[in-house]
Formats: structure tokens, C-alpha cells, sequence
């Protein structure tokens, strides 16, 4: 049955009123969802896990490649439905921000995230998977998040979360989906990424750091770090870098980032 008959099919039979809370848009192209998953490097992979499958048009195409599938839905009813439909999947009836990465992938060595996650949940959730020993996650997520991760330095979009992502992952866009083949179509566009970890460790001192420079954009870097660096050691850093005492951190690169918070904490 095609996936969006399906997906209508269900809502009418169950009375079911797609919660924007939870952002329960359901992908309803079957063209794009199977685009999604040809998209996906799948060598070595030993354990998909699937962050919202909803109705499993994902799920459909995840299935077909023969490596063990974890689930993870709150919603008991999607959470039911999709059991029924994909009986072999490992489903978790929970909520993805209760449960632990690194305690799900314990005993396996190439696992990867596939997610259409809810939107406003979407940067707690990326964070979370920087933070876990999984080492790539491909995800939908708006246009607009996905040009903050991509965004260059001294561009609008350009702010802490792009700082953090940049340092610990490569992020590459693999197709745009027009909010046209969601059932109910949400307010903004999506793009469909990868998200490559390098070999960096999360930092949480590095994190904070970070979150700091961009306190208040419109404000200097020295005077939004002047309460919790050593200033000396901050003047030195910019005079040896040749960067006005001026500088705001959208003028900062991912190198000098790092090289920063490596001078201060010295």
C-alpha cells in the first residue's frame, strides 16, 4: 500500500490527531523516503536505530538492507502500529531523551542513527548523539537549523551550536524535502543530512566555553569571556593572532576555537 494512502488510512480508522507538540509530521513521498535511504552508507553497519519512525515509511526501506533495526517512539499508538507492521525491529516505547545511547550500542561496534526527529527536540538530540559513542547519524532536520550547522563565520547564522557541531563532526547536506510531503505539511522546509564525528571526545568545559563567546553576540569576545578566563591570557591569544581586542566570536573560526580554549585553560 502506498505510503501516504497508509498514513491517511490510519489517521481516519484510529481517530488520530497528529500532535504538533511532538511533531508528528508524517513523511508521505514514498519517491523521497526511498531516496532517503539509498542516500546511506550502510558498509559495516550492524544496528540501525530509528529515532521516530511514526507510520515506518523510513522503517519500510531501513528493513530491506538486513541489519538489526531499534526503534524508539513515544507515541504508544504509532509505537503499537509499527510493531505490528514490522514485527522483526526492536521497538522502544520511550522517550528518545530518557534513553541511553551507549547502553543501547554496548555490544555492537558500527551502529548509526536515522532520524525525522521532532523539531523542537531536534538540538537536544544532536547534542546528545555528540555526546555518545556513535559515530554517525543521519537526520531530518528545518532549514533553518541545518544552515546554522553549515553556516561560515562571520555569516548570520553562525553562532554556538555551529561552533560545537564543527568541532566534533562534518556535516554535509544530502537533499532538500519540501514541507509538501509531510501529512500534516509542518510550517518550514527540511534537509536531510549526515552527521560525521571526527576523533575529537565531547568536552563539556570546551562546550560551556563556547556557549560563553556567544553570550551576547553584539558584544566583544574579551567582554563576554572577562568573568571566566584569565584576561591576560585572552589579550595575549588575540595580540599573538593578530585579532582586534574588538573581535565578537562570530569572527572566530573552528581553529581558533579550539586554539583559544587550549591558551585559556593552560
Amino acid at each position: 500500500m502506498d505510503i501516504e494512502v497508509s498514513a491517511k488510512q490510519f489517521i481516519k480508522s484510529n481517530n488520530f490527531n497528529p500532535s504538533k507538540k511532538m511533531g508528528q509530521n508524517f513523511l508521505i513521498n514514498e519517491k523521497i523516503c526511498k531516496n532517503l535511504v539509498d542516500s546511506i552508507n550502510f558498509t559495516n553497519v550492524d544496528l540501525i536505530i530509528e529515532i521516530g519512525p511514526g507510520l515506518g515509511a523510513i522503517t519500510k526501506y531501513l528493513n530491506m538492507h538486513n541489519v538489526p533495526i531499534t526503534a524508539i517512539e513515544l507515541d504508544k499508538r504509532l509505537s503499537e502500529f509499527v510493531h505490528t507492521k514490522f514485527t522483526n525491529i526492536n521497538l522502544i516505547n520511550n522517550d528518545v531523551l530518557k534513553v541511553d545511547f551507549n547502553e543501547l550500542t554496548a555490544k555492537y561496534s558500527s551502529p548509526i542513527i536515522v532520524s525525522n526527529l521532532p523539531y523542537s527536540i531536534s538540538s537536544i538530540v544532536v547534542i546528545k548523539f555528540v555526546k555518545s559513542n556513535i559515530k554517525t547519524m543521519y537526520c531530518m532536520l528545518q532549514k533553518e537549523m541545518v544552515l546554522r550547522l553549515l553556516a561560515k563565520k562571520s555569516t548570520h547564522e553562525y553562532n554556538a551550536f555551529t561552533v560545537l557541531l564543527q568541532t566534533y563532526a562534518n556535516i554535509k547536506k544530502i537533499t532538500d524535502v519540501s514541507k509538501s510531503n509531510f501529512l500534516p505539511p509542518p510550517n518550514v522546509d527540511s534537509i536531510f543530512i549526515v552527521i560525521e564525528k571526527n576523533n575529537l571526545t565531547y568536552d563539556e568545559k570546551y562546550d560551556k566555553f563556547v556557549r560563553q563567546c556567544f553570550l551576547s553576540k553584539r558584544r566583544t569576545l574579551v567582554n563576554n569571556l572577562k568573568d571566566i578566563v584569565d584576561k591576560n591570557k585572552l589579550i595575549n591569544f588575540l595580540n599573538d593572532n593578530k585579532l582586534s581586542l574588538s573581535v565578537r566570536a562570530e569572527e572566530l573560526d573552528i581553529k581558533q576555537f579550539q586554539n583559544l580554549f587550549n591558551a585559556i585553560t593552560e
